[in-house]
């Protein structure tokens, strides 16, 4: 009769379970680390090319302000020339420079922020990524100013059209149709007098064009904060980031 031996397989020591798995540890570790250092770069590249964006957007920005400004300050002086011939001066010996103010200034003055990077990091989830929270900050106060100012717009149409309702009272409707026969407006022929003279409506419509006056300079004084915020912005960002 045969006998079998049986093979008895070492047991293992407990310290080799520990080198086991302190060694698979340390595997899902540094992948962990891995990934998570990936994915810091990735944002990280993500961050810079929003900023520098964002400063490209602030610099049109800035330009189309600075032009906005221009024309404010340009209507400001007119609708004081306004004023001027028709509280101070012969009202018939001035009506080509009267028709003529009076229509160039009742377009309006537009603007349309340059909000395209604003809008990504607002809509994606992107302020996160600012780790910097002076920018971050500085960036929602511009967007906010910039947002009350587009809401003010509001203000000065129902201004303009209060303007024009009181025109309509002492301006003749061929003259300015006159004007506008080619897409400028251009000076009235010879000197036309007024359709109405009539003391208190033309009292009223120097008031409306007091109003008008109001509203123009308050967003030209909005604009200009703008601009201020804007440079402020872009210096700030390009120093943080190191962009030219």
């Amino acid at each position: 009769m045969e006998v079998h031996a049986h093979t008895h397989t070492p047991r293992k020591k407990w310290t080799h379970y520990f080198w086991e798995f302190l060694m698979l540890f340390l595997a899902v570790f540094c992948g962990f680390l891995a990934e998570y250092q990936l994915e810091h770069i990735i944002e990280k590249d993500r961050e810079t090319k929003y900023m520098r964006s964002m400063v490209e957007d602030l610099k049109l920005d800035t330009t189309e302000l600075t032009d906005h400004i221009r024309l404010r300050i340009e209507r400001d002086v007119l609708i004081d020339s306004l004023i001027f011939l028709l509280t101070e001066t012969n009202i018939r010996e001035n009506g080509n420079p009267i028709y003529y103010i009076s229509r160039i200034i009742s377009p309006p003055i537009s603007f349309f922020p340059n909000d395209r990077t604003i809008q990504q990091l607002k809509s994606a989830g992107g302020l996160r990524l600012i780790r910097n929270m002076d920018i971050s900050n500085s960036i929602m106060a511009y967007d906010r100013k910039m947002r009350q100012s587009v809401f003010e717009l509001g203000d000065e149409q129902q201004v303009r059209g209060e303007y024009r309702l009181s025109a309509n009272k002492i301006f003749s409707g061929q003259v300015f149709h006159q004007m506008m026969k080619t897409k400028e407006i251009k000076r009235p022929i010879g000197n036309p007098t007024l359709f109405s003279e009539d003391k208190a409506l033309i009292n009223e419509f120097v008031m409306e064009v007091q109003y008008l006056e109001k509203v123009n300079q308050k967003q030209e004084a909005r604009a200009q904060e703008l601009v201020d915020q804007a440079r402020k912005l872009i210096e700030d960002i390009q120093k943080l980031y190191h962009l030219k």
